[in-house]
């Protein structure tokens, strides 16, 4: 955690109580906290006639997470009066659990005292998230306000992207030269166990900072203390550099089962480190990403946006998708008389297109989580379409069997459910290839795969479908 002196601050040691929220595990009746309307009016009414004490009993029986969910729920003016009765431990522990938008509402209206009094509270890496998302003037009085040797650590932090190892990392860990006794290790240890909290490896630098190994906690009341670092540590390691992707961060930690990695420089300097818990938000965060590019949204939709924010964010797609339905509409009034000549293919229109759009989605699906978590490369372009293939063909098979029999049987007409069953079988292999393909061509113009999906591909193999199946019919009874 960053540290200042607060002995002068104005807003301590006032008559006012804060609250504190649970820490210990609740009882077992009352671990599962939900919110509903019933109890946010009750909350309401006790804003509205300044019941302090009854709204402190209230949250101090909560979670931080039960916090910031309640506060999630209230307008700006509750949730401000709320928000000022937590103490700043409690506080700086809410504010990170916020929705993005009511937390920029909060702090916006704080003073840059109590900011600066919750973010001394923070560890390095989340201490740069809040200041970072406050104004220059604000960030800049915040920032000189705290202990200047954290102040420097946080503007270090700032410098990187936000969506690197950098932006995610903490500079708090501990470390000991390789020449160290075992028993300076345990010290050191002991020492920086309330400053950091959870501490998995003691890491090993050499005379320089330069990251040479690691020893897991566990393993230093094995050793006898006397023995020196370098010659009990783990020299093979797995490490990131600073500006590494945060979403490839994520897919190391997870191909190696790694609880913490350290972050180091071009020279091998080490930086910060990352944890597990900071890996789970980057997973949530990028997931949340995706599945809204998956639906064609552009940009990140929170619940608290307005109506234009979310339409905005909707609209962009939502016009491809027009478009892409427009040529289907085209594609069928091109083949108006095949629709006259033979009324029931009308009928099947519906299951064309589906299957045509579900294929796809499918196997772009498939393809943009493999690019994603490095299961699938560039390179794999030509083995993954024979795979595509494959699929594409056997599940065509069943669907097309299936099909002609529809059409043979209901229509009377063995060549109408012939015709019905070689375009399905054409539209699921065309669709499931056109699928897979996409999401490779872009990853190769350097764009992100996720953008393909969802309504581009849907509406594309909406119309390819469509003119496969018509032209198939053309071509057989006109």
């Amino acid at each position: 955690m960053l540290s200042t002196e607060n002995e002068n601050n104005p807003n301590r040691g006032g008559s006012l109580p804060k609250v504190r929220a649970a820490v210990d595990p609740l009882p077992e009746d009352s671990r599962e906290f939900e919110i509903d309307e019933e109890f946010l009016d009750d909350l309401r009414e006790l804003i509205q006639i300044r019941s302090t004490a009854s709204i402190i009993n209230i949250l101090s029986d909560l979670h931080s997470p039960d916090i910031a969910d309640i506060i999630d729920n209230l307008d700006s003016e509750d949730r401000l009066f709320i928000f000022e009765l937590l103490d700043d431990e409690t506080a700086s522990e809410v504010l990170l659990e916020l929705d993005e938008k009511v937390r920029e509402d909060l702090l916006e209206r704080l003073s840059h005292l109590r900011i600066r009094d919750i973010v001394d509270e923070l560890d390095s890496d989340d201490a740069a998230d809040i200041v970072g998302g406050l104004s220059d003037e604000v960030a800049e009085r915040v920032l000189d306000d705290i202990d200047k040797e954290d102040s420097q650590t946080l503007k270090e932090l700032l410098r990187y992207p936000t969506d690197s190892a950098g932006g995610i990392m903490a500079t708090e860990f501990v470390s000991v030269n390789k020449n160290d006794t075992i028993q300076k290790a345990i010290q050191r240890v002991r020492k920086m166990l309330k400053e950091i909290g959870e501490i998995y490896n003691v890491y090993v630098l050499d005379e320089v900072g330069i990251l040479v190994g690691f020893i897991p906690v566990r393993d230093l009341i094995v050793h006898n203390p006397r023995r020196r670092v370098y010659k009990v540590m783990e020299s093979e390691f797995h490490s990131v550099d600073v500006l590494t992707d945060q979403e490839e961060v994520a897919n190391i930690m997870k191909k190696y089962d790694l609880i913490t990695v350290p972050v180091v420089n071009t020279k091998g300097e080490m930086l910060g480190k990352i944890t597990f818990d900071d890996i789970m938000d980057v997973i949530h965060e990028e997931a949340e990403e995706d599945i809204q590019k998956f639906a064609g949204i552009a940009g990140t939709e929170l619940v608290s946006h307005g109506v234009w924010d979310i339409s905005r964010r909707r609209m962009p797609w939502l016009a491809i998708a027009f478009l892409g339905q427009m040529i289907s509409a085209v594609i069928l009034s091109s083949f108006h008389e095949s629709l006259e000549k033979i009324i029931a293919s009308a009928f099947f229109i519906p299951i064309i297109m589906a299957m045509a759009g579900n294929a796809g989605i499918q196997s772009s699906a498939v393809v943009i989580r493999g690019l994603g978590t490095g299961e699938i490369w560039e390179g794999m372009l030509v083995k993954r379409m024979i795979k595509e293939s494959g699929v594409a063909i056997t599940n065509g098979l069943v669907f097309a069997m299936s099909i002609f029999l529809v059409g043979w049987l209901w229509i009377d007409d063995a060549l109408f459910g012939l015709v019905l069953g070689f375009s399905l079988l054409t539209v699921i292999a065309s669709a499931t290839v056109v699928g897979a393909t996409i999401p490779f061509i872009l990853t190769r113009l350097k764009i992100d795969p996720a953008v393909a999906t969802g309504p581009f591909i849907t509406t594309s193999n909406d119309a390819l479908g469509l003119l496969i199946y018509f032209a198939a019919l053309s071509l057989l009874y006109l």
